[in-house]
């Protein structure tokens, strides 16, 4: 049996806040896409309840595509229904454990194989996090428990970077948000010129972000990233939730000296960078990174900025990423 992906799909300019559609909820489930959300555990392990539905608001309010709001929750890889649906959206923290049944497996690579698309969010997590769900570190491989799954689903394959060029990054969105599309006023607080520079050069040059993906059958099938979901969710007044922090690497003179010679009780962390050499992250387990040496030779420091004003910016740099995945995932 043949399984085709057919899709229309019209897309609006994205610097506009369009209005919402008035189309009647029969209308809307007559035509709308479906997103299928694994939770194999039900509602147990629920990370950022409000995180997906609102950006599938976001996505009917912006675009001419149009989603359900609501996900379609199955338990289980073998659901009969995830053939009838072309995208498959894990949140890897909200999984018990990645032993899934031969069964499964199999499932998956046929959906695959198929035409269906997968994205496994919070699919890279480096080492050093740990349990700790709170934080994401842009990291460059996927997670162990991922690269051992898919080991089993295509042994023949294995994940790679996307470059900073690939279409993913402009498929709706392009660059960084500015303060046109933050809506800011005049006397509101912008961004500290060090954190901007920062996000700009290092941690989002033009709007990219770290992902890995798998191509099946010359396409870009499975992509995993560090954990974009909790930028997502908005509470019922339109606001953004959770309030998110920017980690930021900053050096000044005489640093590197003086990190060497720093006693240190704590332990030390390998992390992949895009460039695939290795950082060595110092921290005392339990609190956050305090500082890295990088394989050029040179030490920083994690510097913590929190605010409005970052919180804000985070999660319009989510939200828009997160559009482009998606609409993305329909178009190719």
């Amino acid at each position: 049996m043949k399984y085709v992906l057919i899709f229309s799909l019209i897309l609006m300019v994205p610097d506009m806040w369009t209005v919402r559609s008035q189309a009647s909820a029969k209308e809307m489930e007559a035509g709308a896409i479906r997103i299928m959300q694994l939770r194999r555990d039900g509602a147990l392990r629920v990370r950022y309840p409000d995180a997906l539905p609102s950006l599938l608001d976001l996505m009917n309010e912006r675009s001419n595509a149009r989603f359900d709001p609501d996900p379609m929750f199955i338990e289980s890889l073998t659901d009969p229904r995830l053939f009838e649906n072309p995208i498959l959206y894990i949140n890897c923290d909200e999984l018990p454990s990645f032993d899934f049944s031969t069964e499964e497996n199999e499932a998956l690579r046929r959906y695959l194989e198929l035409g269906g698309f997968v994205y496994l969010d919070a699919g890279i997590k480096a080492s050093f996090l740990g349990t700790d769900l709170g934080h994401s570190y842009a990291a460059w491989e996927e997670r162990e428990e991922v690269r051992e799954w898919f080991g089993q689903i295509f042994p023949e394959k294995a994940f790679t970077p996307l470059p900073r060029n690939h279409e993913i990054y402009r498929t709706f969105y392009k660059g960084l948000p500015d303060n046109e599309y933050l809506r800011l006023e005049e006397d509101q607080k912008r961004l500290p010129d060090t954190v901007l520079t920062f996000v700009e050069q290092e941690k989002w040059p033009q709007g990219t972000y770290s992902f890995v993906g798998i191509r099946i059958k010359g396409r870009l099938a499975c992509i995993a990233s560090p954990i974009c979901a909790m930028g997502w969710g908005r509470d019922e007044f339109g606001a953004w939730i959770p309030p998110i922090s920017f980690r930021i690497r900053e050096s000044a003179e005489d640093f590197d000296e003086t990190l060497q010679k720093a006693s240190f009780s704590g332990k030390i962390y390998e992390v992949t960078r895009e460039d695939g050499l290795k950082d060595e992250i110092y921290l005392i387990p339990g609190q956050r990174p305090l500082w890295v040496k990088e394989p050029t030779g040179r030490w920083r420091i994690f510097k913590y900025y929190s605010g409005e004003e970052i919180s804000n910016y985070a999660h319009s740099f989510y939200a828009r990423l997160g559009m482009n995945v998606f609409l993305y995932a329909l178009l190719n």
